[in-house]
């Protein structure tokens, strides 16, 4: 067979992400999104995840970008002087490895929380987990919970096999700025390999928060046309894919 997971990244930062990525899995293509728990429109999400319940919601681990789940001074080697997280993961070198454990623990347990159940899976914001102290620190709350982790490449998939932890054969992320296009989403469904692929996606409706916090903003709108497509939909079945989520792994 060949499986293909679409799952939209950042859900519950902001309004307009929230409200694009549900569209997304109504009208178009989207099976799976990982939420961002450290945003306050996360409870937004979370709410209009109740009323969507074929669509998975997995924990989107977050340590770039934003503020920690956990007080600033109980993981300062996580965060700068305004208690701020690093903008991208090389911002983590140097790092404590028990504080970037604990912060991803926190994130699983707001999760719960908030959503009233566990993620779906486990990823993080811009890939952090391609990190070794970060691919750990998900692993060990993966294989606690029982719970898939995306493979982002490199060394990802070999290793989540060998620790038992149930992931995607192929990661597919040429749909992003440049390469966001109905043909080329096209063009990527109709070449997928046997097995399961996850092809990341960040549709959202542009609003104020995400034009103000974000430079990948306006392309967004570009991705949820592009997933919403009658023509992308069409490929899917001409192609006997099969649109599934993690659980189905």
């Amino acid at each position: 067979m060949k499986d293909l997971i679409v799952n939209a990244d950042d859900l519950g930062r902001t309004h307009g992400i929230n409200t694009g990525v549900f569209e997304a899995h109504r009208l178009g293509i989207v099976t799976s999104a990982t939420a961002m728990v450290n945003y306050e429109k996360v409870h937004e999400a979370a709410e209009m995840s109740r009323a969507h319940p074929k669509m998975a919601v997995g924990l989107h681990v977050a340590l770039t970008g934003g503020r920690p789940a956990l007080p600033p001074e109980s993981v300062p080697s996580l965060v700068n002087a305004q208690g701020l997280q690093p903008a991208k993961p090389e911002g983590l070198e140097g790092a404590r490895p028990a504080e970037i454990a604990a912060e991803v623990a926190a994130q699983f347990t707001r999760f719960v929380e908030i959503f009233g159940r566990k993620p779906s899976h486990l990823d993080s914001h811009h890939h952090s987990h391609r990190r070794p102290e970060v691919f750990e620190a998900v692993c060990d709350v993966a294989r606690r919970e029982g719970l898939p982790v995306r493979n982002a490449g490199a060394f990802m998939g070999a290793r989540l096999r060998a620790l038992s932890v149930r992931t995607n054969d192929f990661f597919e992320e040429g749909f992003f700025d440049q390469g966001v296009s109905a043909p080329h989403l096209i063009s990527i469904i109709e070449s997928l390999a046997l097995g399961a692929t996850e092809l990341m996606c960040h549709p959202a409706h542009e609003d104020a928060e995400l034009a103000a916090s974000s430079s990948y903003a306006r392309v967004r709108v570009l991705e949820l046309a592009a997933l919403c497509d009658p023509a992308v939909r069409s490929a899917v079945e001409r192609a006997s894919v099969r649109l599934i989520t993690f659980a189905e792994l």
